[in-house]
């Protein structure tokens, strides 16, 4: 029982230190649970329980990058873990990332949208964030729907009202697994069929009533569950 209970929270330790980390979790021929980030997992004939291989492509996300997203979160009112894995699938938290496009910064601002924003340098990782939050905040208020949110983000609003939905580009598809992904949310049935959802009611601090798709993390009052 007490062996149970160490490697129960061997695992845990495992998961919390690499929380934004893509893990699979495998048993092998020989009944070793094995738990890595990696498609081919290595086995290790020398452990008997289990084996645990560190992840070679995870990245920790700065301290001081970590303590702004908590404050905008707070600030804005927008989940801390969106804002987090967006940031992690744009840019992998790097300032000085320069898209292809022309997206620049942690959350890979364009031109028009740090215009909008106020944003004087998109390098500045203050004004970079901040701004990245505030259209995040807009597109989640806009379609209260995850999916619909990242898609808008990365494709762009006129994309998603064209098609009445997530555009059919690649590229935009990709992002929205992703960022979900690193969110802990399964998607992989979103683009073959759409399934009714469950609806939440609930009231803002500043006494707002909001119906959205998702439970926020903090509400005042009582939830209500709309079906």
């Amino acid at each position: 029982m007490i062996k149970k209970i160490l490697f129960t929270s061997q695992i845990l330790l495992f998961f919390t230190c690499f929380l934004f980390s893509d893990i699979i979790v495998k048993q092998d021929k020989n009944g070793r649970i094995i738990v890595s980030n990696r498609p081919r997992i290595q086995t290790n004939r020398e452990s008997k329980n289990a084996t645990f291989i560190r992840p070679s492509s995870s990245i920790a996300i700065p301290t001081g990058y970590l303590n702004k997203i908590k404050r905008l979160s707070r600030k804005h009112n927008l989940r801390e873990d969106l804002i987090i894995a967006v940031a992690k699938a744009e840019s992998g938290f790097n300032a000085s990332a320069i898209s292809k496009k022309g997206a620049v910064g942690i959350m890979q601002l364009m031109p028009e949208t740090a215009k909008n924003y106020n944003v004087n340098d998109r390098f500045n990782v203050d004004q970079n964030l901040e701004a990245g939050v505030k259209y995040l905040k807009h597109l989640y208020e806009k379609y209260n729907n995850i999916p619909l949110t990242l898609a808008a983000y990365n494709s762009g609003e006129t994309a998603v009202k064209k098609y009445n939905g997530v555009p059919p580009y690649k590229e935009t598809r990709n992002f929205i697994k992703r960022v979900m992904r690193h969110m802990g949310l399964g998607y992989s049935n979103y683009f073959i069929r759409r399934t009714r959802t469950k609806l939440f009611k609930y009231r803002t601090k500043d006494g707002k009533i909001v119906i959205g798709d998702t439970v926020p993390q903090r509400h005042y009052g009582k939830l209500e569950i709309i079906q």
